[in-house]
């Protein structure tokens, strides 16, 4: 389960992972059927590095760090804040996995 507590993974600090958490289920619970509805997938939102976690910014998901709102989901693009954020291709990093299943 996804925990508040320390770090989730190398590259966030306690409270970035708080905050991230905290708008991940502001996330799930606003926009995630029209996100799957969109075609977007677990690792392409919440994927880290098995590695590297969150220090290779280019290989996370578009929701990691989460640090504003937010405010409109298509197939193309998530709005975060100020940033539009598109989907590329294919998940950049073999062996990718979701945030809260690193294992540090």
């Amino acid at each position: 389960s996804r925990s508040t507590g320390p770090r989730a993974c190398p590259g966030l600090r306690p409270d970035e992972w708080a905050e991230t958490h905290r708008r991940c289920g502001e996330f799930v619970e606003r926009w995630g059927m029209q996100a799957h509805a969109a075609g977007w997938d677990t690792l392409r939102l919440f994927g880290v590095g098995p590695v590297t976690g969150t220090l290779r910014a280019d290989y996370c998901g578009i929701l990691i760090p989460l640090l504003a709102g937010v405010h409109d989901v298509t197939a193309e693009w998530i709005k975060i804040g100020l940033r539009t954020c598109y989907r590329h291709e294919r998940v950049k990093m073999p062996g990718m996995l979701a945030i809260w299943e690193f294992k540090r």
